[in-house]
């Protein structure tokens, strides 16, 4: 026998019962003893066991006992203890990035918006996010605050394992890895992960038990991202990166080297370009009153605006944004068959008429039966939110079987 080999099958079954037991009571808020070794499978005297590892360890805490009319000593009640560690969350917008310092629960305790260029080069946001992740441990030393247990950073475009960014073409970015860098800078454990689904983990963390089986999130801000929740966790088989499917032969070059990507044909970019083009043409002339008449330059809102005044032209362009968006929701609603979309939007979404018309679109293109009770649901994940959603992500690689011992 190896005594080598067999040490370390004991010490991965340990660890293994150790998450299985965490993670249950993560799951369930305040959970008895008795109860953890119902659902876990695991004896009570190894439940006991674990638990006193936990407390030691300080990832559990005693909060009381069983509310129960039964004659006898009360079970003791276990709560997870988020305050054990603390997260740096980031994530990475077009316009600013958004810093913090979390509990494993997502809490923020002290959180930073750091106003970007849009055009800004991957290498400037390397100098951004190392002063501004250094700033975050000296406040976390300041507060005399958990030790650091991991750095998440999320940003748009693909993410290949959890460590290196492909491609990003909000960002316009390429082979860029974030992850590797900051763990040889810092040496603490660093997560990267495409933000549209970290945004839906906060999704399913706020709706927890109020879910239908099979959802899709859709994410419309900074190109569009699709995440699949089946049975209350997200399919990780889904890659997400909708966005890059063709919806027009022909159409204008993505920065992906596609052409005709729904994220093209559904940006807002878009929408300028062909408002801009169509003034040069002499037409939308409501949206040019608007502009001269208001020494305003063209803007999505002046577009909004003037839709809203009643420009025909202007109506026309986010009438084909909406079907084109349309035609992929009828391929989504095609592929998955989901009970529910939920939809992430700032800016296209201030527009209800786009809204209508995808959905329109989508109702007329995709099969009868999978329509019938698909519900939808519009949702604006807003910076703080996002940042949980970041933490939350760092949390579940924490408390992972690959992740570190505590």
């Amino acid at each position: 026998m190896n005594i080598e080999n067999e040490i370390g099958n004991v010490q991965l079954m340990q660890k293994i019962n150790r998450l299985k037991v965490l993670n249950f009571i993560r799951q369930k808020g305040e959970v008895a003893r008795p109860e953890i070794a119902k659902n876990t499978g695991l004896s009570p005297s190894s439940i006991t066991n674990i638990v006193s590892y936990l407390l030691e360890k300080k990832l559990v805490m005693e909060v009381g006992r069983v509310d129960s009319k039964e004659v006898g000593r009360k079970a003791t009640l276990i709560r997870f203890n988020p305050s054990a560690a603390t997260i740096i969350s980031v994530n990475i917008e077009t316009s600013k990035v958004d810093a913090a310092l979390t509990d494993l629960e997502g809490n923020i305790l002290h959180k930073k918006e750091i106003a970007v260029g849009h055009a800004i080069k991957s290498f400037e946001i390397l100098n951004i996010l190392k002063k501004e992740i250094n700033s975050l441990i000296n406040e976390a030393e300041a507060r005399n605050l958990p030790h650091i247990a991991g750095i998440g950073i999320a940003v748009s475009g693909l993410v290949l394992d959890d460590k290196k960014l492909v491609i990003s073409s909000s960002l316009k970015w390429r082979e860029f890895s974030l992850k590797e860098y900051f763990e040889d800078l810092l040496h603490i454990p660093v997560y990267l992960q495409n933000n549209s689904r970290t945004k839906a983990l906060a999704v399913l963390k706020k709706k927890q038990g109020e879910f239908e089986k099979n959802i899709v999130f859709l994410d419309l801000t900074m190109g569009i991202g699709i995440i699949n929740f089946y049975d209350q966790k997200i399919n990780e088989a889904v890659i997400g990166e909708f966005g890059h499917t063709s919806v027009k032969k022909d159409g204008p070059l993505c920065f992906c080297g596609n052409r005709g990507c729904i994220e093209v044909m559904c940006s807002v970019e878009t929408i300028l370009n062909q408002c801009s083009e169509l003034l040069d043409q002499g037409k939308c002339k409501i949206l040019k009153n608007i502009l001269e008449d208001e020494g305003l330059p063209l803007s999505y809102e002046t577009i909004i605006k003037a839709f809203d005044e009643g420009d025909g032209d202007v109506r026309d362009v986010l009438k084909e944004c909406g079907e084109y968006l349309g035609v992929g929701i009828a391929n989504i609603i095609n592929i998955f068959n989901p009970q529910r979309i939920i939809i992430n939007g700032d800016i296209l979404l201030t527009c209800g008429f786009i809204f209508e018309t995808a959905v329109k679109e989508a109702g007329s293109r995709a099969y009868e039966q999978f329509t019938k009770d698909l519900k939808y649901e519009k949702v604006n994940i807003d910076s703080e939110q996002a940042i949980r959603g970041v933490s939350l992500f760092v949390a579940e690689k924490l408390f992972d079987l690959a992740g570190p011992e505590w």
